[in-house]
């Protein structure tokens, strides 16, 4: 028994929703982009680009703007178009305006997903073992995903809980909620395990950069977490909800990416502070590459007295230096 919300309300209940997180995505996207291109009030050099966030970004913002898009012509197709009850345009799923948003949810969370187990690898030093279950997890999420799509295109009239669309959603929902908890949360275990090797070599009682960058990924994870179980429940409750729920999810998606590189950029500026001087040598050839979450200082911790700390940097390999994840934005 579905619960009572009729499927034209719904969509345009959905299309505002929508409207709203696309506007908080785009303002979150500026300065993504600003951190990703520009340096010092200059252009990053093509070198200095990170290309592989930047293109994540760029093609969050045409699968974010497609799908809005072509929600905006759906709705106007169905109560202005349409020579007939709007809900009849709607349960048509096989409509090409219906497809192309699933294309854009499936094509959205394959991104979303993807960039995060990168992160897991660069932070844990390309170390493959570590990313093999999310990556199989990220597979088996496109793999659904694309199932549906191709389903959508044949099923003609009906809604998203028929039985044959039922089993490869829920999988999908599922394989994504794992994917995203499991490396969220081997990210945030190897940056808290840095953070608790560096606390004592911090001046003063400053707040730490990577407590900060630990507390934006948690924080991220649970908006996007929070967002797929209540789209799960929508599900399988049978409520049209899910389509104002799978609509913001598309925004949501580009939003946390956008947020989690914002919010690390402003960690990287002060983490060279964050540490004592007479302790900590900070180089660009150091042990600490933190370029996965575009923390690109390295930082090299002598204990040496500060006076000779300029003798023992050539040779620092023979000198106790902590162990750092590499990092990027």
């Amino acid at each position: 028994m579905s619960v009572h919300f009729p499927v034209d309300t719904a969509q345009i209940v959905a299309l505002f929703l929508e409207s709203v997180f696309y506007g908080i995505y785009l303002a979150t996207f500026v300065g993504c982009i600003k951190v990703l291109i520009w340096q010092n009030d200059w252009l990053k050099s093509f070198g200095q680009i990170n290309k592989t966030m930047l293109f994540a970004a760029l093609a969050m913002l045409v699968f974010g703007t497609l799908d809005l898009a072509f929600g905006l012509r759906n709705n106007i197709d169905a109560f202005i178009r349409f020579q007939g009850d709007p809900e009849e345009h709607f349960q048509d799923l096989s409509n090409w305006l219906n497809v192309m948003k699933m294309v854009c949810y499936v094509a959205q969370t394959f991104i979303g997903d993807a960039i995060l187990i990168y992160r897991c690898f660069i932070v844990y030093g390309k170390n493959y073992w570590i990313v093999t279950l999310p990556s199989l997890l990220w597979l088996a999420t496109s793999a659904c995903g694309a199932m549906v799509c191709y389903l959508e295109v044949s099923i003609g009239t009906g809604a998203l809980s028929q039985s044959r669309l039922k089993p490869f959603i829920t999988s999908m929902l599922s394989l994504t909620l794992a994917t995203t908890v499991i490396t969220t949360s081997l990210i945030v275990r190897r940056i808290w395990k840095v953070e608790s090797k560096i606390s004592h070599f911090r001046s003063g009682d400053s707040s730490s950069p990577l407590n900060r960058v630990m507390r934006i990924l948690v924080e991220s994870g649970l908006i996007y977490t929070t967002t797929i179980l209540i789209l799960f429940g929508t599900y399988l409750a049978n409520s049209n909800a899910i389509l104002g729920i799978s609509d913001s999810v598309v925004q949501i998606i580009g939003i946390t990416f956008n947020l989690i590189i914002v919010n690390t950029d402003a960690a990287r500026k002060s983490i060279g502070s964050q540490l004592d001087p007479s302790q900590a040598v900070v180089s660009a050839n150091g042990t600490l590459p933190l370029h996965m979450l575009n923390i690109h200082t390295e930082v090299s911790v002598q204990r040496h007295p500060p006076d000779t700390a300029s003798s023992l940097s050539a040779s620092s390999k023979r000198h106790d230096a902590l162990e750092k994840p590499n990092w990027s934005p």
